[in-house]
């Protein structure tokens, strides 16, 4: 792949890393850093792309591991931002107020927990994400129930004030 055609697609599916990066970093100028550090690693890998999954799924699952490992470096506590959060929130709060409070109930999430709720949300099947977190499809599945029911739990423990 020629830079021109790798650009292109960095282009293409930026809006990955973006969504990624809101995620998991909430100081703006670490998102920055980390977006060019995803870009960086994305050009020395690109001859790895065996073009067995979508070139948006290998940018995912690179920025995903880019941003935890720099995590795991720095030591930072991050807040999590989610483009889609329809059926977790509650009906009776704005709808950017009910995106804010499902945000706060992700944030608490250990990164593995908050990776599993994230990649569902974002579409991946319980199968995909079971390879990337090198689990059974049964394991992921019993630990994204646990997951909703605390997504659930903190949802309603904050709609009666608690």
């Amino acid at each position: 792949m020629d830079e021109k055609e790798f650009l292109q697609l960095i282009n293409t599916h930026q809006g990955t890393i973006f969504h990624l990066l809101r995620l998991y970093v909430s100081d703006a100028t670490d998102r920055d850093d980390l977006k060019q550090e995803i870009v960086l690693q994305a050009w020395k890998s690109r001859d790895k792309f065996r073009q067995d999954s979508s070139f948006n799924t290998w940018l995912y699952k690179l920025s995903l591991y880019t941003i935890l490992t720099s995590k795991r470096k720095q030591q930072k506590i991050s807040q999590v931002n989610l483009e889609e959060a329809e059926g977790l929130a509650y009906a009776d709060k704005p709808d950017q107020e009910q995106v804010e409070l499902l945000y706060r109930c992700i944030s608490v999430l250990d990164d593995l927990n908050k990776t599993i709720i994230t990649m569902h949300l974002d579409g991946f099947s319980n199968a995909e994400i079971a390879v990337f977190m090198g689990v059974t499809v049964n394991n992921l599945t019993v630990k994204l129930h646990r997951i909703k029911e605390k997504i659930t739990n903190y949802l309603k423990a904050a709609a009666h004030g608690d």
